[in-house]
């Protein structure tokens, strides 16, 4: 190991400047959210394939923009919610290595509150007037005509589902907020007690994290079907946000790196130990879904098994495939060097790449859900359904979060200075 290091200045690692590409994040935001309304009662989104033999159903634009900004908000909150894991775990483990990249995950959580108005007019809100088109347990007309979802009427309904997004974002944003405040506040005081009162509550956040982002995973993505259900799918759901979140410290901390806040902090050895966490969860997101999937066919229950049949036998097929590959065996290979995890142009790339599949992954999750419930619709033969309406979807809600997170930056260094383990972090070597 290097026999000292150097702590860099606080007039060096302060990041300034952001409030402009702020701005523009936040104008894009808007337009990208707008467009899709747009698009969504504009008739440019296109028609159901079929008719419903009932003679009515919603129109397929209103349809298509509330699975769409799903798709786009579960993409970004898995990434918000893999932030404040990885806070938590470097905090519970006491780990040294992460104090130069923490700061980063501090920001990212940042996102944490515009996705919560946007859950709420996207997600909750059309639930409680019985009227949304993303969930069915939530739509009248669909649920008097399911037995099974009136089983679980006193769990799937739109009061207790408001209920429960808040407790989850209250406690997601406030264990946010109490590592950054105490995290800020360590750097002009440099008091050693703020890192053991972190530490102390991280066992308890550690617990806390684990059940709210089991049930968020259940109630927001799961939910799409309600009567289909996983209890592994908790676990696949945070599998996806860590392999995520470590995408995102790669490409932010190259950033700050080229702005100059975190030349000569962040090091080849800091991109080698995050890149093996890309490897690794790349690993442990295949073997979640294989296993989940290998226990449905296994049992071949026709109630458990629809889920994956209309996206593996139909027009699905090809894109399940595609998520397989794309997920598991190229960056398997291409991750499993040292060298690719110790060049920066090289893990960038993948870095990238990952968000890529990580996006296919959750469309993978929601959109085959648009079909499905709806009469004269099969979910297996609708096709993939691309839309405008994904891209402008995608592009707005990344567009407030990223308001969000350059907001966080603006103003403050990108470094934890005051952590006592700073030295330790700055020294850090692979082995």
């Amino acid at each position: 190991m290097q026999a000292h290091a150097t702590i860099p200045t606080r007039e060096q690692v302060m990041v300034r400047g952001l409030a402009k590409p702020a701005t523009v994040a936040l104008a894009v935001g808007v337009i990208g959210i707008l467009g899709t309304v747009g698009i969504a009662y504009s008739g440019l989104a296109g028609s159901w394939p079929a008719e419903s033999p009932y003679g009515h159903q919603p129109a397929f634009g209103v349809v298509h923009m509330g699975h769409s900004l799903l798709v786009a908000i579960l993409w970004a909150l898995t990434m918000c919610i893999g932030g404040l894991f990885f806070i938590i775990l470097q905090h519970l483990t006491t780990a040294g290595w992460s104090v130069v990249v923490r700061r980063v995950a501090e920001a990212v959580t940042a996102g944490l509150v515009p996705l919560l108005f946007l859950v709420l007019a996207v997600c909750v809100v059309p639930t409680l007037f019985g009227s949304s088109y993303i969930y069915d347990w939530a739509n009248t007309a669909f649920a008097d005509d399911h037995p099974l979802i009136h089983h679980k009427a006193g769990y799937l309904n739109g009061p207790f589902f408001l209920v429960r997004v808040l407790v989850y974002f209250a406690i997601w944003i406030g264990l946010a907020g109490f590592y950054s405040k105490h995290s800020l506040a360590q750097d002009e005081d440099q008091d050693p007690k703020r890192t053991l009162k972190m530490q102390k509550i991280s066992g308890v956040a550690m617990i806390l994290f684990a059940l709210t982002a089991t049930f968020a995973a259940f109630d927001l993505s799961m939910s799409l079907n309600a009567e289909w259900f996983s209890t592994m799918y908790g676990v696949y759901f945070f599998a996806g946000s860590f392999w995520s979140l470590n995408a995102v410290l790669v490409l932010f901390s190259l950033w700050l790196e080229k702005r100059g806040q975190l030349k000569n902090v962040v090091t080849t050895e800091h991109f080698h130990d995050i890149g093996k966490m890309l490897f690794a969860f790349t690993f442990f997101w295949s073997y979640v879904a294989f296993s989940q999937f290998m226990l449905y066919w296994y049992a071949d229950i026709p109630e458990e098994t629809g889920w994956f049949h209309y996206r593996m036998w139909g027009d699905w097929t090809a894109l399940s495939i595609a998520l397989a590959a794309g997920h598991f065996l190229i960056p398997m290979l291409g991750l499993l060097s040292r060298h690719v995890k110790r060049n920066r142009a090289v893990l960038a790339s993948w870095a990238v790449y990952c968000l890529v599949f990580h996006y296919i992954d959750m469309y993978w999750n929601v959109m085959p859900e648009l079909f499905n419930g709806v009469p004269g619709q099969d979910p297996a033969h609708a096709g993939t359904t691309w839309n405008p309406m994904d891209l402008t979807a995608f592009v707005g809600v990344v567009g407030f979060v990223l308001f969000a997170i350059l907001k966080r930056f603006d103003g403050k260094s990108a470094v934890a200075l005051g952590d006592p383990r700073l030295p330790e972090s700055l020294r850090f070597e692979n082995f």
